[in-house]
């Protein structure tokens, strides 16, 4: 194989694996046996740890947001609730890489020399794979919000082949500017080169002046305007964008797609998302149903996926596709891919673990696991 790894209450069958729900926690057959027991804690967002143990994870309750002292001390009384509940005591602790981030600080605390990073978009591929019991390699999608990357900047566009021990980053999506509550201006600006069409777009017109002027001064300073490689980022800005619904309505019936080339000399692979950005404010210009729009947006991101995924296969060799990050909620998303794929790949979808951070740690657990197990 030619990738360098980035180190680092009923039953429901899921492609053959057995998921026990019960109360507000899971029970999943894992394919790879943890051989200590491991406490995995989630993300920021969207909480929710795990504690694998012997052939099973057990998923815990959604805890909402992790963004204080009180939700912190209510997710602590969880964690040893369940370890007291399975009669475990952990021996590993898995966290998100943001130094930042509540249970990056609980997991250290906890774990001292015995706490495991893990990427944040490698534990959305990995949540997915054991899901669906796979073993790996595979072709990972991992859309989302945006997530903490090993190079420090903010990744969820990502293409990634991937086992639990390691993963390699093929591609991702250009960066928009995180430029406060001014996301659709930092997308149209990169888009037209710095000269957008302001007045024939109610989204910017009614930006003044002066506000313009520092957002633009933001972006080019790089000063409290990081960037962020999430196309949840791309469907928001595009969302703002469109005036009343956004991006709410699609045309299921419309099969036309904006164009987004990918850029392969780059290291990872580039989707530039500045030729579509440029087409959807021509069709807003125009007068274009917003329903079409969204259709021709969703339709683009579902051909760039297929794009990037048989890149992959020519790279590496045909490998299963499974799909995990909080975009594919998305259920038009997430079906158009499998669509585009399901003639040549086995592509696999979320379907009992929540694709978001709500099932992050699940995948912590399965990688942290396998990095102990090769120290």
């Amino acid at each position: 194989m030619r990738w360098g790894l980035t180190k680092m209450g009923g039953d429901v069958s899921t492609h053959g694996r057995r998921i026990q729900i019960g109360g507000e926690m899971q029970t999943i057959a894992v394919p790879r046996r943890f051989e200590r027991p491991v406490l995995a804690c989630g993300a920021r967002r969207e909480n929710a740890f795990c504690i694998g143990v012997g052939d099973c994870a057990h998923l815990g309750p959604q805890l909402g947001d992790l963004d204080g002292p009180e939700a912190l001390r209510a997710y602590e009384e969880a964690a040893q609730s369940l370890e007291r509940s399975l009669g475990v005591t952990p021996e590993l602790f898995a966290h998100d890489l943001d130094p930042g981030c509540l249970s990056t600080r609980y997991a250290r605390g906890r774990g001292k020399d015995r706490a495991i990073g893990v990427q944040h978009h490698h534990a959305h591929v990995a949540s997915a794979m054991a899901e669906h019991g796979l073993h790996g390699p595979v072709i990972g999608l991992a859309w989302d919000g945006g997530g903490y990357g090993t190079d420090g900047t903010d990744w969820g566009g990502e293409l990634l082949l991937a086992d639990f021990s390691g993963f390699e980053r093929l591609a991702t999506f250009r960066p928009i500017a995180l430029s406060g509550g001014h996301l659709a201006l930092a997308l149209v600006d990169d888009a037209f080169d710095g000269d957008p069409p302001q007045g024939s777009l109610p989204a910017l017109s009614g930006i003044p002046e002066g506000e313009v002027r520092r957002v633009r001064e933001a972006i080019r300073s790089g000063e409290g305007s990081p960037l962020s490689h999430g196309v949840g980022r791309l469907f928001e800005a595009v969302g703002a964008l469109a005036p009343g619904r956004g991006l709410s309505e699609c045309d299921e019936g419309e099969r036309g797609a904006y164009p987004l080339p990918v850029d392969i000399e780059a290291t990872p692979w580039e989707v530039d998302t500045r030729p579509m950005v440029r087409a959807i404010v021509g069709d807003l210009r125009a007068g274009a149903p917003l329903p079409a729009i969204s259709a021709r947006f969703h339709n683009a991101l579902a051909k760039v996926a297929a794009e990037l995924c048989r890149r992959a296969a020519r790279l590496d060799g045909k490998r299963p596709v499974v799909l995990g990050g909080g975009c594919f909620q998305n259920a038009l998303l997430a079906e158009r891919i499998r669509e585009g794929l399901a003639k040549d790949f086995q592509v696999h979808l979320p379907r009992e673990v929540p694709p978001g951070d709500g099932g992050l740690s699940l995948g912590q657990a399965l990688v942290a696991s396998a990095l102990a197990g090769r120290s």
